[in-house]
């Protein structure tokens, strides 16, 4: 199976290459893998294992030769194969609340302390609150001298919190779950309506399209979006794109948005050349101001962050 790339320079003689790729995204499964040199990261194991092995023969690896796994929370469709990613010394990223309900031993863990990054392989991986009904899910920023990654897969609303990382980064991959109309319109019974549009459930296409519009308002024309976790009930990937577009077109942002297959590999993306012995300038968040009226406060049954990472 062929799968596109993006078209960029090649890398400067002090470079290392930069790669990313989708294995599947969706409510069958989710994964990503992150290359960088000889150094191999894998976001999330819900995508079968045939499917990884196949992919990363590309990349020059296998399973069980990963450096790192990252893991966002512990929904089966995305950690649907991790019994059989799993070695004793294979270092996994994670909140721990995540890394609890996962299985994952303590001993295994690199956990991440609050404001503060995981430095591991040659990455600095932050982790992202995110609103999702998990324990304690997160997003990640990935980064590299060469290259930033945000991968948001799960999510049922956008913060601002998430805006510097999102336009921080030469990637972007962000859910883009359904559409509204076919949501509400569609065959799912009006519970799971109601949990996949709720604060804690996940992203719609024009959510996502708003969100990335003042996010993104002065990023490179160009810069490269994935859309995420679509629905295979509730959402087209014409649709998506479509959607997001013309939000992003609305307020003059000019990305490359490109909606990822649900449930095959999807495309590799290289980090442009940024020139000999040049490289990005470390991410540093800003404190983020307290919302007016004060927090807000977790709906019905919302077990939201009930470790300490975030709060």
């Amino acid at each position: 199976m062929s799968h596109p790339e993006h078209s960029v320079p090649s890398p400067s003689p002090d470079a290392v290459p930069v790669r990313v790729q989708s294995l599947g995204s969706g409510s069958a499964g989710n994964a990503f893998l992150i290359q960088r040199g000889e150094r191999t990261l894998m976001v999330d194991c819900g995508v079968g294992i045939r499917t990884m092995q196949a992919e990363m023969r590309r990349f020059g690896t296998n399973p069980k030769a990963l450096d790192g796994l990252l893991i966002t929370h512990e929904h089966g469709d995305h950690i649907r194969t991790l019994h059989r990613v799993m070695r004793p010394d294979l270092p996994v990223i994670a909140t721990i609340g995540t890394s609890d309900m996962a299985g994952v031993s303590r001993a295994q863990l690199l956990p991440f302390e609050r404001d503060r990054p995981v430095e591991f392989a040659g990455f600095t991986i932050w982790a992202l609150r995110v609103r999702h009904d998990a324990i304690e899910p997160c997003g990640f920023l990935i980064e590299t001298p060469e290259a930033r990654i945000t991968i948001l897969t799960d999510l049922g609303s956008w913060q601002e919190t998430l805006a510097a990382p999102v336009a921080a980064s030469d990637l972007v991959v962000l859910e883009a779950n359904h559409d509204e109309q076919m949501l509400w319109r569609g065959p799912y019974p009006a519970h799971l309506k109601r949990r996949v549009a709720s604060p804690v459930g996940h992203l719609s296409n024009e959510v996502c399209g708003t969100s990335l519009a003042q996010a993104m308002r002065d990023a490179a024309a160009g810069t490269p979006v994935w859309l995420a976790h679509l629905s295979d009930t509730n959402n087209r990937p014409a649709v998506a794109e479509a959607t997001v577009s013309a939000a992003l077109h609305a307020e003059g942002v000019d990305l490359d948005v490109l909606a990822l297959p649900r449930r095959e590999p999807g495309p590799v993306w290289t980090a442009p050349a940024l020139g000999p012995g040049i490289g990005r300038t470390p991410f540093a968040p800003k404190a983020a101001a307290p919302p007016p009226g004060g927090p807000v406060p977790a709906g019905p049954g919302e077990q939201l962050f009930q470790r300490s990472l975030f709060d």
